[in-house]
């Protein structure tokens, strides 16, 4: 018996990043017994199916919701219940980039609700984080930093429902080759010609480098508790760099898609700091280019794949920064172990996108969808 899986989306990159893996899969989900049919509008036909998912923010924007908690009266609580008399099973994308930020309000409304990555200690929730984020709450807290504008989308985890709260899976999934590429726009431009694939050439961490530390990023996020990390970063990684007389380059000039990798062939510690969320597209750039990923500690979070591990696949940094000159440079003098845990992430992430690696995604998918 073949179950109709519908999903309501966009071509947005953010949920491409979800979608990769199941446009990728989709004749071997077929042959597992679930059909997929992807919708980019409300059409008479989408709401009729056994599983209907719905990702967050294409949603959210389709039916021009102006609320910032969902609650009724409103389209989307209202097309949910519609939802509910021809869906055997609803499903909420949360497509949210952070851990913290949540449409928790909702769960009354739908079966399961999943999510990238998700507090271990679902207690948590319960929390109303400054700034909307557990990592801006501890700059609010601890640096004193201020927003503008309080961010107002709380809504706590209601334990009686939390049992239909999972993790789907994380951006890493995506293409995270062409992410910010012309070739990525093209390809989501004309998803109906051009089929979705996990072509990486990979570049072997045991490769002579001779770039020490190397980030390009934006640090204008338009809210200074989002924005201050990323700042604090690269005004103490500069200073790291100076101190120890590092060949190494920070947030310079804008560089063309070819230079940019051509200098992550050549870095051997790449920092990803936080942004919107834990988690973004250096962290596999990192991995993809043999570098050496250096991110703060995530161990609040888990994720699916779980390929971030501690001192294994990545070295953490403490959320204040104590420990980041001591960290750099006990890596740039042990080369041994540098190129250990480079190779080690380089291997976990390959693994994640290999066969073998998205027949445990179509086990993943279907294990989380019919929970």
């Amino acid at each position: 018996m073949i179950k109709k899986v519908h999903l309501l989306i966009d071509k947005s990159r953010i949920v491409d990043y979800s979608l990769l893996p199941l446009r990728f899969n989709k004749k071997r989900l077929f042959k597992r017994g679930y059909k997929l049919s992807f919708f980019y509008q409300q059409t008479e036909e989408y709401l009729s199916c056994d599983i209907l998912l719905l990702f967050s923010k294409p949603v959210l924007q389709m039916l021009n919701e102006q609320k910032v908690i969902i609650e009724e009266p409103s389209p989307t609580v209202d097309l949910l219940k519609k939802a509910k008399r021809y869906s055997n099973k609803i499903i909420w994308m949360d497509t949210s980039d952070s851990t913290t930020v949540t449409h928790f309000e909702l769960l009354p409304y739908v079966d399961l609700y999943l999510k990238k990555q998700l507090f271990k200690d679902r207690t948590l929730y319960q929390k109303d984080f400054v700034g909307g984020r557990i990592f801006t709450d501890y700059y609010h807290r601890e640096f004193g930093v201020e927003d503008d504008i309080r961010f107002n989308q709380y809504y706590p985890l209601d334990l009686n429902y939390s049992d239909k709260v999972s993790l789907s899976w994380n951006i890493g999934l995506g293409d995270m080759v062409n992410s910010f590429s012309k070739i990525n726009s093209l390809r989501l431009k004309y998803l109906s010609i051009v089929s979705a694939n996990y072509k990486v050439t990979f570049v072997s961490p045991f490769n002579k480098k001779n770039i020490d530390i190397f980030i390009r990023t934006s640090s204008d996020l338009n809210r200074n508790l989002v924005a201050f990390h990323r700042k604090e970063l690269l005004k103490r990684l500069s200073g790291i760099i100076k101190k120890n007389d590092l060949n190494g380059s920070i947030d310079g000039e804008w560089l063309s898609q070819t230079n940019f990798r051509n200098i992550l062939v050549k870095t051997k510690i790449l920092p990803s700091p936080f942004g919107w969320g834990e988690l973004g597209v250096r962290d596999y750039e990192a991995f993809i280019y043999g570098a050496l990923l250096l991110k703060p500690d995530i161990s609040h979070m888990e994720t699916w794949p779980s390929i971030f591990i501690k001192n294994e696949t990545y070295v953490p940094f403490s959320w204040n920064f104590d420990d980041l000159g001591s960290t750099i440079t006990d890596l740039l003098q042990d080369d041994k172990k540098r190129i250990k845990i480079a190779a080690n992430g380089q291997e976990a992430y390959r693994d994640s996108i290999s066969k073998i690696g998205m027949e445990r995604f179509c086990d993943w998918f279907i294990q989380q969808i019919e929970k």
